[in-house]
């Protein structure tokens, strides 16, 4: 039997969220004057938070405001590099890259599964050492460019285990061919957790259900 380990990315192999960083940086380092839409951001978020839309629309506005129709592309790789480079250096929890050492060296497959999109998140998990990275995806033009729109659903919940499942599924293997771990930091990924073989939550105040481990990774073993 296979043994899979299926990592979330914000706040359990990063410290802080991406998501809005990127877009902060996006603006920053183009087009200055889209900062000035930062408090139409903020205003979207409470609208989110107020539950007047879900996170798909949320992105993509958020996407649409602060870099543009075109999210990455040849002329926008050099800027989403530099974003990627900043959060390898700043935002990498250091009990994250132990556990992904740890595995990787007991012969464990490693899968970065992500609500985070495609744009950056690939990247990272190529940066990591990961084996695939299952995150939100985007729409192409005939060049092959990512567009804002969102291809299919935002990478979320229950879509990670429909994600993973399909994934597993290009890869010749079931659910029953696999020992899965799934490390996650919230309990809104209770499908994921639940889905695998052993679920974990990450985060010194993470609350786990019954049946979940517990671990923080936050500070480097000693």
């Amino acid at each position: 039997m296979q043994r899979m380990a299926l990592y979330d990315l914000d706040r359990t192999v990063t410290r802080a969220p991406t998501f809005t960083p990127f877009l902060v940086h996006m603006a920053a380092s183009g087009n200055r004057l889209r900062l000035l839409g930062l408090p139409l951001w903020v205003l979207a978020m409470l609208g989110y938070k107020a539950k007047l839309y879900g996170r798909k629309p949320l992105k993509q506005f958020g996407l649409a405001l602060l870099v543009g129709r075109v999210v990455r592309s040849p002329s926008l790789q050099p800027r989403i590099d530099a974003f990627v480079a900043r959060q390898l250096a700043r935002n990498i929890q250091p009990g994250a890259l132990a556990q992904i050492a740890a595995d990787r060296a007991a012969g464990v497959r490693l899968v970065l599964v992500t609500a985070a999109p495609e744009i950056y998140a690939e990247a990272l998990a190529d940066a990591l050492g990961f084996e695939a990275c299952i995150a939100t995806r985007h729409q192409r033009d005939a060049q092959g460019n990512l567009l804002t729109a969102i291809d299919g659903e935002n990478n979320y919940g229950s879509q990670k285990t429909a994600r993973v499942a399909a994934w597993l599924a290009s890869q010749g293997l079931t659910r029953s061919d696999v020992h899965l771990t799934a490390y996650t930091d919230h309990a809104s990924d209770a499908p994921i957790l639940n889905f695998a073989d052993t679920g974990v939550l990450v985060g010194r105040y993470a609350r786990p259900q019954s049946g979940w481990a517990q671990t923080d990774w936050s500070q480097a073993a000693a």
